[in-house]
């Protein structure tokens, strides 16, 4: 058999098949339609002596009644438990609701806690420089104040609320600690700057000992009367070190009767000093010194026989008094 006639009587058994189930179906149809149209009589016998009530309803009418009935409770049911699954998506968006209060008020505390800090940190910061003599316009720079948060909402054009509230501080906080920052590099600037004047100031003491005159009006042992003293009298014992108290050059070195051996340092930034009453001189004309270095021992002179040494400070042609620079500053 070939492959045509194959396919034909498969297509002919199909065709029985189809023409079997539709008769089968059709046959269905009619006996449930025979049997919805049959009758069912209720009759309702009161104890009285009422006539009694016949109702005739089909078998269709009841199928029908009760699939309305399966339907009604089908929605029903589905409606519950709708109602059932929104109840639990309110509930748990109420309980999410208030964990999100609980956080925010958490992070509230932990944003105003940064905030204090970062401005406590700032005000240090701001006040350092401004102490190391910085420029005051750099500080004033910093977004704070109620008036420029009001300012700047209204820019903005938002309301003021809790969260524009927490914002405007974050950002405010943002920039201090960016100024911040940079008021830090710049007060390592004026660190380093300061450090090498301190370095080059006269700051420590020239010998060992104790003040013997102080500087300005002082009355003389040697004269009886009230002179003017430009430097300080340091009382000292014989041949007792003498050190340069600052980094230079010697510019001067000599003996006269009245001081005795001196020896004159120049120093960085127009500073400079004088060690007179000198037993013996140890550098020369020229010589560069570091702070610290052994210059001179400690004698007396003819007219002072008291061992002693006189040191002076001077900023050009000005004579400073010694004793505000002895130990007051330090690297």
């Amino acid at each position: 058999m070939d492959f045509k006639n194959r396919l034909h009587l498969t297509f002919y058994r199909l065709r029985y098949k189809f023409q079997e189930w539709k008769l089968k179906l059709s046959q269905r149809y009619e006996d449930l339609d025979k049997k919805g149209r049959e009758r069912l009589t209720i009759m309702v016998i009161p104890h009285t002596d009422r006539k009694t009530l016949n109702f005739v309803i089909s078998y269709k009418a009841i199928s029908i009644f009760i699939g309305i009935v399966v339907i009604l409770l089908v929605i029903s049911a589905v409606n519950v438990l709708s109602h059932s699954g929104s109840v639990h998506q309110l509930t748990e968006l109420n309980l999410t609701n208030k964990d999100f209060i609980r956080q925010s008020s958490k992070m509230k505390e932990e944003v105003s806690s940064l905030h204090e800090t970062i401005q406590y940190y700032y005000e240090r910061i701001s006040g350092l420089y401004i102490k190391l003599g910085g420029d005051p316009s750099r500080v004033s720079k910093g977004m704070g104040g109620n008036d420029k948060m009001n300012h700047y909402l209204a820019l903005q054009g938002s309301p003021q609320t809790d969260i524009t509230d927490e914002s405007f501080r974050i950002k405010e906080d943002i920039h201090n600690l960016k100024l911040s920052s940079e008021l830090s590099d710049e007060i390592i600037k004026l660190i380093k700057k300061r450090k090498s004047i301190i370095r080059n100031t006269p700051s420590i003491w020239p010998t060992k000992g104790y003040v013997l005159f102080p500087f300005g009006k002082y009355l003389s042992p040697i004269t009886g009367k009230e002179e003017i003293n430009k430097g300080l009298d340091i009382g000292s014992f014989p041949g007792a070190e003498v050190q340069a108290t600052a980094p230079g050059i010697v510019f001067d070195s000599g003996f006269s009767p009245a001081t005795g051996y001196y020896i004159k340092l120049a120093h960085r930034f127009g500073w400079k000093t004088i060690y007179s009453n000198l037993d013996r001189v140890k550098v020369k004309k020229n010589e560069k010194i570091s702070k610290g270095d052994i210059i001179g021992y400690v004698g007396k002179t003819p007219e002072n026989p008291v061992y002693h040494l006189h040191y002076e400070v001077h900023v050009g042609t000005q004579a400073l008094n010694p004793f505000s620079f002895l130990n007051q500053i330090q690297e």
